[in-house]
Protein backbone atom coordinates (compact mmCIF):
# COMPACT_ATOMS: atom_id res chain seq x y z
CA UNK A 1 0.00 0.00 0.00
CA UNK A 2 1.08 3.35 -0.86
CA UNK A 3 0.81 5.63 2.19
CA UNK A 4 1.91 8.87 1.05
CA UNK A 5 -1.52 10.06 -1.36
CA UNK A 6 -3.46 8.86 1.50
CA UNK A 7 -1.89 10.57 4.59
CA UNK A 8 -1.57 13.71 2.42
CA UNK A 9 -4.95 13.62 1.70
CA UNK A 10 -5.98 13.28 5.14
CA UNK A 11 -3.44 16.37 6.00
CA UNK A 12 -4.70 18.14 3.86
CA UNK A 13 -8.71 18.09 5.30
CA UNK A 14 -7.51 17.45 8.68
CA UNK A 15 -7.59 15.26 11.71
CA UNK A 16 -10.05 12.22 11.94
CA UNK A 17 -11.07 12.31 8.83
CA UNK A 18 -12.59 9.96 6.14
CA UNK A 19 -10.70 9.48 3.14
CA UNK A 20 -12.73 6.72 1.37
CA UNK A 21 -15.67 5.09 2.03
CA UNK A 22 -16.18 1.86 -0.21
CA UNK A 23 -20.22 1.17 -0.24
CA UNK A 24 -20.50 -2.87 -0.92
CA UNK A 25 -23.34 -5.20 -2.05
CA UNK A 26 -22.87 -8.91 -3.10
CA UNK A 27 -25.53 -12.23 -4.55
CA UNK A 28 -27.79 -8.86 -5.56
CA UNK A 29 -30.13 -12.30 -7.61
CA UNK A 30 -31.63 -10.16 -9.69
CA UNK A 31 -33.90 -8.91 -6.59
CA UNK A 32 -34.84 -5.38 -8.42
CA UNK A 33 -37.91 -5.18 -6.73
CA UNK A 34 -38.41 -4.45 -2.96
CA UNK A 35 -39.98 -7.26 -0.58
CA UNK A 36 -41.38 -8.08 2.42
CA UNK A 37 -39.47 -10.71 4.21
CA UNK A 38 -40.51 -12.62 7.41
CA UNK A 39 -38.11 -11.05 9.64
CA UNK A 40 -38.71 -7.53 8.03
CA UNK A 41 -41.89 -6.89 10.39
CA UNK A 42 -43.71 -6.37 7.40
CA UNK A 43 -41.43 -3.52 5.95
CA UNK A 44 -40.41 -4.01 2.29
CA UNK A 45 -36.93 -4.47 1.77
CA UNK A 46 -34.35 -3.93 -1.22
CA UNK A 47 -34.68 -3.05 -4.87
CA UNK A 48 -32.94 -1.84 -7.29
CA UNK A 49 -34.42 2.27 -7.02
CA UNK A 50 -34.66 2.06 -2.77
CA UNK A 51 -30.84 0.92 -3.46
CA UNK A 52 -29.86 3.86 -5.47
CA UNK A 53 -31.70 5.91 -3.73
CA UNK A 54 -30.01 4.93 -0.05
CA UNK A 55 -25.97 4.25 -1.68
CA UNK A 56 -26.32 7.88 -3.23
CA UNK A 57 -27.16 8.97 0.28
CA UNK A 58 -24.50 7.36 1.88
CA UNK A 59 -21.89 8.47 -0.40
CA UNK A 60 -23.19 12.45 -0.17
CA UNK A 61 -22.68 12.01 3.62
CA UNK A 62 -19.40 10.95 3.83
CA UNK A 63 -18.50 13.99 1.48
CA UNK A 64 -15.30 11.49 0.55
CA UNK A 65 -13.58 9.46 -2.39
CA UNK A 66 -16.31 7.23 -2.89
CA UNK A 67 -16.44 3.67 -4.48
CA UNK A 68 -19.12 1.16 -5.38
CA UNK A 69 -18.63 -2.66 -5.67
CA UNK A 70 -20.31 -5.46 -6.15
CA UNK A 71 -19.15 -9.02 -5.09
CA UNK A 72 -20.65 -11.25 -7.77
CA UNK A 73 -23.80 -13.51 -8.97
CA UNK A 74 -26.04 -10.23 -9.72
CA UNK A 75 -28.17 -11.23 -12.45
CA UNK A 76 -29.63 -14.77 -11.69
CA UNK A 77 -32.73 -15.33 -9.58
CA UNK A 78 -35.85 -13.04 -10.85
CA UNK A 79 -38.26 -13.24 -13.16
CA UNK A 80 -36.99 -9.35 -13.97
CA UNK A 81 -34.02 -10.74 -14.61
CA UNK A 82 -34.17 -14.10 -16.05
CA UNK A 83 -36.61 -13.33 -18.68
CA UNK A 84 -34.53 -10.93 -20.12
CA UNK A 85 -30.84 -13.31 -19.25
CA UNK A 86 -29.82 -10.43 -16.63
CA UNK A 87 -29.71 -7.44 -18.77
CA UNK A 88 -32.37 -5.56 -16.77
CA UNK A 89 -29.90 -6.23 -13.68
CA UNK A 90 -26.97 -5.18 -15.62
CA UNK A 91 -29.01 -1.59 -16.51
CA UNK A 92 -29.17 -1.23 -12.41
CA UNK A 93 -26.11 -1.87 -11.71
CA UNK A 94 -25.37 0.76 -14.43
CA UNK A 95 -27.59 3.40 -12.89
CA UNK A 96 -26.48 2.58 -8.89
CA UNK A 97 -22.80 4.30 -9.91
CA UNK A 98 -21.00 0.54 -9.98
CA UNK A 99 -17.34 0.68 -10.18
CA UNK A 100 -16.71 -3.06 -10.63
CA UNK A 101 -17.66 -6.12 -9.87
CA UNK A 102 -16.42 -9.89 -9.75
CA UNK A 103 -18.05 -12.40 -11.68
CA UNK A 104 -20.08 -15.08 -9.41
CA UNK A 105 -20.80 -18.59 -10.39
CA UNK A 106 -24.40 -17.94 -11.31
CA UNK A 107 -22.84 -15.14 -13.66
CA UNK A 108 -22.51 -18.30 -15.99
CA UNK A 109 -25.71 -19.93 -15.91
CA UNK A 110 -26.42 -18.71 -19.27
CA UNK A 111 -22.86 -19.52 -20.53
CA UNK A 112 -20.27 -17.21 -21.58
CA UNK A 113 -21.41 -15.86 -24.73
CA UNK A 114 -24.13 -14.31 -22.80
CA UNK A 115 -22.37 -13.11 -19.66
CA UNK A 116 -19.77 -11.41 -22.14
CA UNK A 117 -22.85 -9.87 -24.01
CA UNK A 118 -23.79 -8.48 -20.73
CA UNK A 119 -20.18 -7.36 -20.15
CA UNK A 120 -20.70 -5.50 -23.33
CA UNK A 121 -23.67 -3.46 -21.81
CA UNK A 122 -22.35 -2.74 -18.30
CA UNK A 123 -20.73 0.47 -17.55
CA UNK A 124 -18.06 -1.19 -14.80
CA UNK A 125 -15.75 -3.55 -14.95
CA UNK A 126 -15.77 -7.11 -14.63
CA UNK A 127 -12.91 -8.96 -12.61
CA UNK A 128 -11.85 -12.41 -12.47
CA UNK A 129 -8.32 -13.54 -11.81
CA UNK A 130 -8.46 -16.85 -11.30
CA UNK A 131 -9.99 -18.24 -14.06
CA UNK A 132 -8.23 -20.18 -16.87
CA UNK A 133 -8.48 -21.64 -20.11
CA UNK A 134 -7.76 -25.50 -19.12
CA UNK A 135 -5.54 -26.49 -22.15
CA UNK A 136 -3.46 -23.07 -22.43
CA UNK A 137 -2.75 -22.04 -18.92
CA UNK A 138 -4.19 -18.66 -20.20
CA UNK A 139 -6.68 -16.48 -18.96
CA UNK A 140 -9.98 -16.43 -21.62
CA UNK A 141 -10.34 -12.94 -22.94
CA UNK A 142 -13.11 -11.97 -21.03
CA UNK A 143 -11.41 -12.91 -17.31
CA UNK A 144 -9.93 -9.39 -16.62
CA UNK A 145 -7.44 -9.94 -13.98
CA UNK A 146 -8.12 -6.61 -12.31
CA UNK A 147 -9.12 -2.90 -12.84
CA UNK A 148 -7.43 0.26 -11.29
CA UNK A 149 -9.80 2.92 -10.60
CA UNK A 150 -8.72 6.82 -9.51
CA UNK A 151 -11.01 8.50 -7.07
CA UNK A 152 -10.29 11.53 -5.19
CA UNK A 153 -6.56 11.77 -6.16
CA UNK A 154 -6.29 7.82 -4.96
CA UNK A 155 -5.75 5.01 -7.21
CA UNK A 156 -7.44 2.09 -6.44
CA UNK A 157 -6.85 -1.79 -7.93
CA UNK A 158 -9.46 -4.23 -7.67
CA UNK A 159 -8.86 -7.60 -8.18
CA UNK A 160 -11.42 -10.32 -8.71
CA UNK A 161 -11.50 -14.19 -7.30
CA UNK A 162 -14.35 -16.58 -8.28
CA UNK A 163 -15.11 -19.48 -6.14
CA UNK A 164 -12.95 -22.48 -7.39
CA UNK A 165 -16.30 -24.67 -6.72
CA UNK A 166 -17.58 -22.96 -9.86
CA UNK A 167 -16.30 -25.57 -11.92
CA UNK A 168 -18.92 -27.85 -9.79
CA UNK A 169 -22.16 -25.83 -8.78
CA UNK A 170 -22.46 -24.71 -12.37
CA UNK A 171 -23.65 -26.95 -15.06
CA UNK A 172 -20.34 -28.76 -16.85
CA UNK A 173 -21.34 -27.38 -20.26
CA UNK A 174 -21.55 -23.66 -19.13
CA UNK A 175 -17.75 -24.07 -17.50
CA UNK A 176 -16.29 -26.51 -20.24
CA UNK A 177 -12.67 -25.78 -20.78
CA UNK A 178 -12.54 -23.53 -17.99
CA UNK A 179 -10.45 -24.18 -14.84
CA UNK A 180 -10.28 -22.25 -11.22
CA UNK A 181 -7.54 -21.97 -9.65
CA UNK A 182 -7.64 -21.71 -5.69
CA UNK A 183 -6.00 -19.68 -3.11
CA UNK A 184 -3.93 -16.94 -3.27
CA UNK A 185 -1.57 -18.87 -5.68
CA UNK A 186 -3.87 -18.37 -8.32
CA UNK A 187 -3.76 -14.61 -8.34
CA UNK A 188 -0.82 -14.23 -7.32
CA UNK A 189 0.61 -13.07 -10.99
CA UNK A 190 -1.93 -10.69 -10.68
CA UNK A 191 -1.20 -9.48 -7.32
CA UNK A 192 2.50 -9.02 -9.08
CA UNK A 193 1.35 -6.41 -11.73
CA UNK A 194 -1.20 -4.59 -9.17
CA UNK A 195 1.94 -3.84 -7.13
CA UNK A 196 3.93 -2.82 -10.05
CA UNK A 197 1.18 -0.33 -11.00
CA UNK A 198 1.85 0.97 -7.78
CA UNK A 199 -1.84 1.72 -6.13
CA UNK A 200 -2.41 3.82 -3.44
CA UNK A 201 -5.17 0.63 -2.52
CA UNK A 202 -6.09 -2.78 -3.34
CA UNK A 203 -8.99 -4.40 -2.60
CA UNK A 204 -9.96 -7.97 -3.31
CA UNK A 205 -13.45 -8.29 -4.79
CA UNK A 206 -14.10 -11.79 -4.05
CA UNK A 207 -16.90 -14.43 -4.74
CA UNK A 208 -16.20 -16.48 -1.92
CA UNK A 209 -17.45 -16.82 1.07
CA UNK A 210 -17.77 -17.64 5.49
CA UNK A 211 -20.20 -17.98 7.68
CA UNK A 212 -19.79 -15.76 11.16
CA UNK A 213 -22.65 -17.43 12.94
CA UNK A 214 -20.02 -18.79 15.27
CA UNK A 215 -16.97 -17.22 16.29
CA UNK A 216 -14.06 -17.06 14.87
CA UNK A 217 -15.92 -16.72 11.14
CA UNK A 218 -15.09 -19.70 9.34
CA UNK A 219 -15.19 -20.51 4.98
CA UNK A 220 -13.30 -20.48 2.01
CA UNK A 221 -12.43 -16.18 2.16
CA UNK A 222 -11.11 -16.47 5.82
CA UNK A 223 -8.64 -19.18 4.89
CA UNK A 224 -7.96 -17.15 1.35
CA UNK A 225 -7.23 -14.11 4.19
CA UNK A 226 -4.72 -15.99 5.87
CA UNK A 227 -3.02 -16.55 3.00
CA UNK A 228 -2.92 -13.12 1.70
CA UNK A 229 0.19 -10.20 2.87
CA UNK A 230 -2.01 -6.96 3.91
CA UNK A 231 0.68 -5.62 2.39
CA UNK A 232 -0.88 -6.55 -0.82
CA UNK A 233 -4.35 -6.65 -0.59
CA UNK A 234 -5.96 -4.02 2.39
CA UNK A 235 -9.44 -5.04 2.28
CA UNK A 236 -11.57 -7.74 1.03
CA UNK A 237 -15.63 -7.38 -0.40
CA UNK A 238 -16.59 -11.17 0.02
CA UNK A 239 -19.93 -13.13 -1.73
CA UNK A 240 -21.65 -16.39 -2.21
CA UNK A 241 -22.56 -17.32 1.33
CA UNK A 242 -25.72 -14.75 1.43
CA UNK A 243 -24.46 -14.20 5.00
CA UNK A 244 -23.38 -11.32 7.06
CA UNK A 245 -19.45 -11.13 7.53
CA UNK A 246 -17.96 -8.21 9.28
CA UNK A 247 -14.65 -9.51 10.57
CA UNK A 248 -10.90 -9.18 9.73
CA UNK A 249 -8.61 -11.93 8.84
CA UNK A 250 -4.67 -11.15 9.06
CA UNK A 251 -4.92 -7.83 9.12
CA UNK A 252 -7.37 -7.41 6.49
CA UNK A 253 -11.35 -6.30 6.85
CA UNK A 254 -13.75 -8.79 5.10
CA UNK A 255 -17.34 -7.24 4.54
CA UNK A 256 -20.63 -9.45 2.72
CA UNK A 257 -24.11 -7.84 3.32
CA UNK A 258 -26.42 -11.18 3.22
CA UNK A 259 -27.97 -11.26 0.06
CA UNK A 260 -30.96 -10.41 -2.37
CA UNK A 261 -30.19 -5.97 -1.98
CA UNK A 262 -31.31 -6.70 1.27
CA UNK A 263 -28.43 -4.79 2.90
CA UNK A 264 -24.85 -3.33 1.54
CA UNK A 265 -21.77 -2.48 3.69
CA UNK A 266 -20.58 0.97 4.25
CA UNK A 267 -16.47 0.73 4.85
CA UNK A 268 -14.38 3.83 6.00
CA UNK A 269 -11.11 4.63 5.33
CA UNK A 270 -9.98 6.94 8.29
CA UNK A 271 -7.32 8.92 9.28
CA UNK A 272 -6.83 9.30 13.39
CA UNK A 273 -5.86 12.11 14.63
CA UNK A 274 -2.73 10.07 15.20
CA UNK A 275 -1.66 10.16 11.72
CA UNK A 276 -2.47 6.13 11.68
CA UNK A 277 -5.20 4.74 9.28
CA UNK A 278 -7.93 2.25 10.33
CA UNK A 279 -11.52 1.04 9.30
CA UNK A 280 -14.43 1.80 10.24
CA UNK A 281 -17.04 -1.36 8.66
CA UNK A 282 -20.65 -1.85 9.25
CA UNK A 283 -23.62 -3.34 7.10
CA UNK A 284 -26.88 -1.68 7.08
CA UNK A 285 -30.85 -2.74 5.65
CA UNK A 286 -31.46 -1.45 2.79
CA UNK A 287 -34.90 0.15 3.98
CA UNK A 288 -37.63 0.61 1.01
CA UNK A 289 -39.74 3.06 3.23
CA UNK A 290 -37.06 4.82 4.53
CA UNK A 291 -35.90 6.53 1.66
CA UNK A 292 -37.41 8.34 -1.38
CA UNK A 293 -37.02 5.53 -4.64
CA UNK A 294 -35.05 6.89 -7.39
CA UNK A 295 -36.98 7.71 -10.31
CA UNK A 296 -34.77 6.84 -13.13
CA UNK A 297 -34.27 3.28 -11.88
CA UNK A 298 -38.31 3.23 -11.22
CA UNK A 299 -38.60 4.02 -14.80
CA UNK A 300 -36.06 1.50 -16.04
CA UNK A 301 -38.00 -1.12 -14.30
CA UNK A 302 -41.19 0.15 -15.45
CA UNK A 303 -40.44 -1.62 -18.88
CA UNK A 304 -40.33 -5.11 -17.45
CA UNK A 305 -43.36 -4.92 -15.20
CA UNK A 306 -46.13 -5.72 -16.75
CA UNK A 307 -44.84 -9.18 -18.15
CA UNK A 308 -43.21 -9.77 -15.17
CA UNK A 309 -46.33 -9.05 -12.61
CA UNK A 310 -48.53 -11.26 -15.55
CA UNK A 311 -46.87 -13.90 -14.49
CA UNK A 312 -46.07 -13.22 -11.23
CA UNK A 313 -49.03 -12.89 -9.41
CA UNK A 314 -50.57 -16.21 -10.59
CA UNK A 315 -51.50 -17.96 -7.55
CA UNK A 316 -50.21 -21.56 -7.43
CA UNK A 317 -51.43 -22.80 -4.35
CA UNK A 318 -51.80 -22.09 -0.07
CA UNK A 319 -49.25 -22.85 1.99
CA UNK A 320 -49.78 -23.57 5.97
CA UNK A 321 -46.60 -22.98 7.86
CA UNK A 322 -43.42 -20.99 7.20
CA UNK A 323 -40.65 -23.20 5.40
CA UNK A 324 -37.29 -21.33 5.58
CA UNK A 325 -34.33 -22.96 3.62
CA UNK A 326 -32.08 -24.05 5.97
CA UNK A 327 -29.03 -26.07 6.52
CA UNK A 328 -28.97 -30.18 6.58
CA UNK A 329 -32.24 -31.57 6.25
CA UNK A 330 -35.80 -29.52 6.36
CA UNK A 331 -39.67 -30.03 5.44
CA UNK A 332 -39.05 -27.42 2.27
CA UNK A 333 -36.39 -29.59 0.55
CA UNK A 334 -38.11 -32.72 1.07
CA UNK A 335 -41.26 -31.46 -0.21
CA UNK A 336 -39.03 -30.57 -3.74
CA UNK A 337 -37.68 -34.02 -3.97
CA UNK A 338 -40.79 -35.30 -3.62
CA UNK A 339 -42.29 -33.14 -5.93
CA UNK A 340 -39.72 -34.26 -8.48
CA UNK A 341 -40.11 -37.71 -7.49
CA UNK A 342 -44.04 -37.35 -8.48
CA UNK A 343 -43.34 -36.09 -11.53
CA UNK A 344 -42.02 -39.02 -13.06
CA UNK A 345 -44.20 -41.53 -12.67
CA UNK A 346 -42.75 -45.02 -11.25
CA UNK A 347 -39.55 -43.75 -10.24
CA UNK A 348 -38.07 -45.30 -7.19
CA UNK A 349 -36.02 -42.27 -5.76
CA UNK A 350 -35.34 -38.63 -6.13
CA UNK A 351 -32.51 -36.70 -5.25
CA UNK A 352 -32.79 -32.78 -4.50
CA UNK A 353 -29.53 -30.52 -4.22
CA UNK A 354 -29.46 -27.48 -1.10
CA UNK A 355 -27.62 -25.43 -3.07
CA UNK A 356 -30.90 -25.41 -5.23
CA UNK A 357 -32.92 -23.87 -2.85
CA UNK A 358 -32.95 -20.13 -3.27
CA UNK A 359 -35.46 -18.93 -0.80
CA UNK A 360 -37.84 -19.30 1.88
CA UNK A 361 -41.49 -19.75 1.85
CA UNK A 362 -43.92 -18.11 4.07
CA UNK A 363 -47.64 -19.36 5.11
CA UNK A 364 -50.20 -17.71 2.85
CA UNK A 365 -50.81 -17.74 -1.17
CA UNK A 366 -47.92 -19.06 -3.17
CA UNK A 367 -47.61 -17.09 -6.30
CA UNK A 368 -45.74 -18.79 -9.48
CA UNK A 369 -42.56 -15.64 -8.86
CA UNK A 370 -42.49 -17.05 -4.73
CA UNK A 371 -41.76 -20.51 -6.84
CA UNK A 372 -39.75 -19.16 -9.72
CA UNK A 373 -37.75 -17.28 -6.95
CA UNK A 374 -37.23 -20.37 -4.57
CA UNK A 375 -36.31 -22.98 -8.05
CA UNK A 376 -35.30 -20.06 -10.71
CA UNK A 377 -32.65 -22.09 -13.05
CA UNK A 378 -34.73 -23.84 -15.37
CA UNK A 379 -33.16 -27.37 -14.81
CA UNK A 380 -34.84 -30.22 -16.87
CA UNK A 381 -35.61 -32.94 -14.73
CA UNK A 382 -34.21 -36.18 -15.62
CA UNK A 383 -34.54 -40.26 -14.85
CA UNK A 384 -31.72 -42.10 -13.99
CA UNK A 385 -31.28 -45.57 -13.51
CA UNK A 386 -28.39 -47.07 -11.15
CA UNK A 387 -27.80 -50.00 -8.90
CA UNK A 388 -28.17 -50.15 -4.98
CA UNK A 389 -23.99 -50.13 -4.17
CA UNK A 390 -24.36 -46.93 -6.85
CA UNK A 391 -27.10 -45.09 -5.13
CA UNK A 392 -24.83 -45.81 -1.73
CA UNK A 393 -22.19 -43.95 -3.20
CA UNK A 394 -24.92 -41.00 -4.40
CA UNK A 395 -25.92 -40.74 -0.47
CA UNK A 396 -22.20 -41.33 0.64
CA UNK A 397 -21.57 -37.94 -1.36
CA UNK A 398 -24.51 -35.92 -0.03
CA UNK A 399 -22.80 -36.43 3.37
CA UNK A 400 -19.25 -35.52 2.55
CA UNK A 401 -19.48 -32.47 4.58
CA UNK A 402 -20.83 -34.62 7.92
CA UNK A 403 -24.51 -33.20 7.23
CA UNK A 404 -27.22 -33.84 4.66
CA UNK A 405 -26.17 -31.47 1.63
CA UNK A 406 -28.97 -32.84 -0.38
CA UNK A 407 -32.59 -34.18 0.16
CA UNK A 408 -33.73 -37.04 -0.64
CA UNK A 409 -37.55 -38.87 -1.50
CA UNK A 410 -39.00 -42.57 -1.20
CA UNK A 411 -35.73 -43.40 0.65
CA UNK A 412 -34.70 -43.63 4.45
CA UNK A 413 -31.23 -43.21 5.28
CA UNK A 414 -29.16 -44.18 8.60
CA UNK A 415 -25.62 -42.69 8.84
CA UNK A 416 -22.95 -42.31 11.13
CA UNK A 417 -21.10 -38.62 10.71
CA UNK A 418 -18.16 -39.78 12.76
CA UNK A 419 -17.67 -42.18 10.13
CA UNK A 420 -14.79 -41.39 7.51
CA UNK A 421 -15.96 -39.68 4.11
CA UNK A 422 -17.43 -42.60 1.65
CA UNK A 423 -18.15 -44.55 4.56
CA UNK A 424 -20.82 -43.14 6.47
CA UNK A 425 -23.87 -44.46 5.23
CA UNK A 426 -25.13 -47.68 7.39
CA UNK A 427 -28.13 -48.58 5.68
CA UNK A 428 -30.99 -47.42 2.39
CA UNK A 429 -34.23 -48.69 3.33
CA UNK A 430 -37.74 -47.82 1.62
CA UNK A 431 -40.16 -46.03 4.01
CA UNK A 432 -41.67 -48.90 4.72
CA UNK A 433 -38.38 -50.62 5.93
CA UNK A 434 -37.22 -53.05 2.82
CA UNK A 435 -33.70 -52.54 2.55
CA UNK A 436 -32.03 -51.40 -0.83
CA UNK A 437 -30.23 -54.43 -2.69
CA UNK A 438 -26.85 -53.24 -3.77
CA UNK A 439 -27.35 -55.53 -6.87
CA UNK A 440 -30.95 -54.52 -8.18
CA UNK A 441 -31.09 -51.62 -10.58
CA UNK A 442 -33.53 -48.95 -9.63
CA UNK A 443 -34.76 -45.45 -10.77
CA UNK A 444 -33.54 -42.02 -9.35
CA UNK A 445 -35.47 -38.60 -10.55
CA UNK A 446 -32.35 -35.88 -10.71
CA UNK A 447 -31.87 -32.37 -12.63
CA UNK A 448 -29.53 -31.89 -15.65
CA UNK A 449 -27.36 -30.05 -13.43
CA UNK A 450 -26.83 -33.00 -11.03
CA UNK A 451 -26.50 -35.46 -13.85
CA UNK A 452 -24.28 -33.48 -15.33
CA UNK A 453 -22.12 -33.70 -12.33
CA UNK A 454 -22.85 -30.63 -10.78
CA UNK A 455 -22.48 -30.84 -7.27
CA UNK A 456 -19.48 -33.15 -7.20
CA UNK A 457 -22.05 -35.70 -8.38
CA UNK A 458 -19.80 -37.30 -10.96
CA UNK A 459 -20.66 -40.90 -10.23
CA UNK A 460 -24.08 -39.69 -12.58
CA UNK A 461 -22.38 -38.51 -15.62
CA UNK A 462 -22.52 -42.39 -17.10
CA UNK A 463 -25.57 -43.71 -15.99
CA UNK A 464 -28.19 -44.29 -18.51
CA UNK A 465 -31.13 -41.20 -18.30
CA UNK A 466 -34.51 -40.10 -19.97
CA UNK A 467 -35.84 -37.12 -19.92
CA UNK A 468 -39.25 -36.44 -18.49
CA UNK A 469 -39.57 -33.16 -20.70
CA UNK A 470 -40.32 -30.59 -17.31
CA UNK A 471 -38.12 -29.17 -15.53
CA UNK A 472 -37.82 -28.63 -11.72
CA UNK A 473 -40.07 -25.74 -11.32
CA UNK A 474 -42.84 -27.70 -13.32
CA UNK A 475 -42.36 -30.38 -10.92
CA UNK A 476 -42.75 -28.49 -8.33
CA UNK A 477 -46.12 -26.15 -9.22
CA UNK A 478 -47.72 -29.67 -10.37
CA UNK A 479 -47.45 -30.99 -7.26
CA UNK A 480 -48.11 -27.92 -5.01
CA UNK A 481 -51.30 -27.92 -7.32
CA UNK A 482 -52.51 -31.48 -6.89
CA UNK A 483 -51.84 -31.46 -3.08
CA UNK A 484 -54.54 -30.42 0.05
CA UNK A 485 -55.23 -26.45 0.68
CA UNK A 486 -53.40 -25.17 2.13
CA UNK A 487 -50.17 -27.60 2.15
CA UNK A 488 -48.32 -28.80 4.72
CA UNK A 489 -44.93 -30.36 4.11
CA UNK A 490 -44.00 -33.93 4.67
CA UNK A 491 -43.52 -34.55 8.35
CA UNK A 492 -40.27 -36.62 9.69
CA UNK A 493 -36.84 -37.01 9.23
CA UNK A 494 -35.38 -39.18 6.20
CA UNK A 495 -31.86 -39.02 7.27
CA UNK A 496 -30.74 -40.05 10.62
CA UNK A 497 -27.15 -39.85 12.32
CA UNK A 498 -26.87 -42.56 15.01
CA UNK A 499 -24.09 -40.56 15.94
CA UNK A 500 -26.81 -37.78 17.63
Amino acid sequence: MLLSALLAAGLSAGADTTLLRILTTNDVHGALEPRVYGWSNHRPIGGGAALKATLDSAAAQCRCAVVRLDAGDEMQGSLASNLVFGRSTVLVMNALGLDAAVVGNHDLDWGIDTLRARMKEARYAWVAANVFDSTTGRRPRWAVPYTVITRGGLRIAVVGYLTPSTKTIVKAENVAGLRFGRGAEAIRDALDSVRAARPDLTILVAHEGAYCDSLPCHGEIVDLARELDSTRVQFIVSGHTHSLVNTVVHGIPIVQSRANGTAYGISDLIRSADGTLRWDVRIETVWADRVTPDPGVDALLARYRPEVERLSRQVVAVLHDSLPALRGEYPLGNLIADAQRAAAPGTDFALMNNGGIRRDLYPGPLTYNDLFELQPFGNSLLQVWLSGAQLKDVIEHALAGGRPDGHVSGLVVRYDSRRPVGERVLELSRPDGRPIDPARIYTLAVTDFLQSGGGGYAMLRTLRLARTGKTDLDALIAWLRAAKQPVLAPSGRRFTDVAQ
